[in-house]
């Protein structure tokens, strides 16, 4: 694929770099002479000093031919500048970096493929870690109205139960079970052991009470 990348700062030059070693055409856009300097010199990416706003620049960097671009500066108005551009370009697929988890509605009205948050599934993870311990968020939904953690079970009161009687508040659902290297479906007849690993979807208004029962009265 021909991907460009719109930003070269942590998340995009590692991102550059893992997408090259996969054989992909790669393009970066950065705005700084410094880091596009420094980046031309550690990366296996073509690198343009320039303004991905700026369509001129866009042109040089390739875009009528671009399968795919990420735009992943630190500033939504520039990002959604660049967005609009890439639309009128048609681009297939945008993946977009959100700074600001509010704006996200104005990324999705541009038809970006993906606008991505960094910040809600970091909460997300905090405030799990904080106060339940060991507990392992993936990935936050729906601006943050749902996430996905995956979690052990630690509750011994649940040990030979079906998940059809744990009691999992609506809203609640547990994906996959993993237990000792094989992976199960969590329909409501399959039975919890202990020390199973879940993967579990949830509304996060609910993932208290469901962390509470898988876990227990266990102390982190």
């Amino acid at each position: 694929m021909y991907i460009i990348i719109i930003g070269g700062g942590v998340a995009g030059s590692t991102l550059a770099k893992h997408l090259s070693s996969e054989g992909h055409e790669i393009v970066i856009v950065e705005q700084e002479e410094e880091r596009a300097k420094t980046l031309a010199e550690s990366t296996d990416a073509l690198v343009i000093h320039g303004d991905g706003s700026d369509l001129e620049i866009l042109k040089d960097a390739g875009v009528d031919k671009a399968d795919a671009v990420a735009v992943l500066t630190r500033d939504d108005n520039t990002n959604l500048a660049i967005c609009q551009i890439l639309k009128k370009a048609s681009v297939k697929r945008v993946v977009a970096r959100v700074n600001d988890p509010n704006k996200q509605d104005l990324y999705l009205s541009l038809d970006v493929t993906a606008p991505i948050s960094p910040i809600t599934p970091m909460v997300s993870y905090l405030k799990n870690a904080l106060t339940f311990g060991k507990v392992r968020s993936l990935i936050s939904l729906a601006k943050g109205k749902a996430e996905i953690f995956e979690l052990t079970v630690s509750n011994d009161k649940l040990d030979g139960k079906k998940i059809s009687e744990i009691g999992l508040p609506d809203g609640a659902i547990i994906g996959l079970i993993t237990r000792n290297g094989d992976v199960l479906i969590g329909n409501k007849d399959e039975t919890l052991k202990l020390n199973d690993l879940l993967i579990v979807i949830t509304k996060t208004e609910a993932s208290k009470d469901v962390m509470n029962i898988l876990k227990g009265s266990e102390k982190q």
